[in-house]
């Protein structure tokens, strides 16, 4: 078996780890089915978080999603929810500076030993933020009205206290992961907030992780100060037909344009390190994006209209486009992708869901 390696990207203070590289021609490493991922201890500087040991695809001969350049006017959005993006004119972003790492410390490339088949037909994803808050009976609730669709996918938010069997019981006939050691350093209590789910007679899992995205963002909520990391968990999930999407769930920092002041003298600005977190979001999602389609969903705390280091600025400029609630909540998916259909949803939340069909490009 070659061995499994390890490639850093990182951002001012944020860094994120992914193991990966594990040889086709010996199978694919993959789970008991219910069972979560096996986590290995892979620790680094104090402020990162220890990373799930985890096998993932080499890049595929044919990369499935399209190209990157800007689509035609997307579809007509229903009344009362605001117009998808259209990606801007502009390249992808610029690959992630990693200050002060060894030049090998980038993605190694590994030999593929099989082609993906192209992930294209529809899928339906539900994206909602179901705080800690919400009464059991609420969130069993909720999470029925978000499968009752047949969602192939849903991303959930601020459920660190709901374990995975019990979201598991809550939605029969789905799956879910998130790292199951939570990251114990100075600002790690956001590190169990965000779960993937999948349909489980449709789609297995091939490979997931946990990356912190923002570390060490100080402000002040109602009055209080904070010091909170951001994560991003993703899935690496395969249709029974062998096409591969990955699913990612995060939640980004709390406004900072509307809540910028911080405690003490921090150097940087929370505006700048929230778009120091997407810039590593979004390396991330073209790392996956070598294997197949990517979407992004999550409470993203800040709207287009805020500027250049917004989610929808910096997702746009990778090349995504989107779709939202009237508030924070995005899904973020490849411009070769359609949307058949988009809609809010009413769950135990003070955020309502969405709900959205896609025609994914073979």
């Amino acid at each position: 078996m070659t061995g499994v390696p390890l490639w850093v990207a990182a951002v001012g203070a944020s860094v994120v780890l992914i193991h990966g590289g594990l040889s086709l021609a010996e199978g694919i490493a993959r789970p008991d089915p219910g069972a979560e991922v096996t986590t290995a201890a892979s620790s680094t500087a104090a402020t990162t978080t220890r990373w799930p040991q985890a096998t993932i695809l080499p890049p595929p001969v044919i990369q499935s999603g399209g190209d990157l350049s800007p689509a035609a006017e997307p579809v007509a959005q229903p009344p009362g929810i605001e117009p998808y993006a259209v990606p801007f004119s502009a390249p992808l972003s610029a690959p992630v500076d990693a200050p002060g790492l060894a030049p090998d410390s980038a993605p190694d490339p590994a030999p593929s030993a099989r082609t993906a088949t192209p992930a294209s037909g529809s899928v339906t994803a539900s994206v909602a933020n179901l705080p800690n808050r919400t009464s059991p009976a609420g969130f069993a609730s909720s999470l029925r009205s978000l499968t009752a669709d047949g969602s192939d996918f849903v991303m959930l938010n601020e459920v660190s206290r709901r374990s995975i069997d019990g979201i598991r019981s809550a939605a029969p006939g789905y799956d879910a992961w998130r790292d199951p050691a939570p990251d114990r350093s100075t600002g790690g209590s956001q590190s169990m907030n965000n779960v993937v789910m999948w349909r489980s007679d449709r789609w297995s899992l091939v490979d997931s992780a946990r990356v912190k995205v923002v570390d060490d963002d100080r402000g002040y909520l109602h009055g209080h100060a904070f010091t909170w990391d951001r994560y991003a968990t993703w899935a690496m999930l395969e249709r029974d037909d062998g096409a591969i999407v990955s699913v990612v769930s995060t939640h980004m920092p709390t406004n900072p344009g509307k809540y910028p002041r911080q405690p003490g003298n921090p150097s940087m600005s929370r505006v700048e390190r929230y778009s120091r977190g997407m810039d590593t979001l979004v390396a991330t999602v073209q790392q996956l994006a070598q294997h197949g389609p990517v979407l992004v969903g999550g409470d993203m705390n800040s709207h287009h209209s805020q500027g250049a280091w917004t989610a929808a600025a910096k997702m746009t400029r990778a090349g995504y486009r989107y779709v939202k609630d009237r508030g924070v909540m995005h899904l973020f998916y490849p411009s070769g992708a359609d949307v058949a259909r988009h809609r809010q949803l009413g769950v135990a939340s003070d955020h309502p869901a969405i709900v959205t069909t896609l025609v994914l490009e073979g």
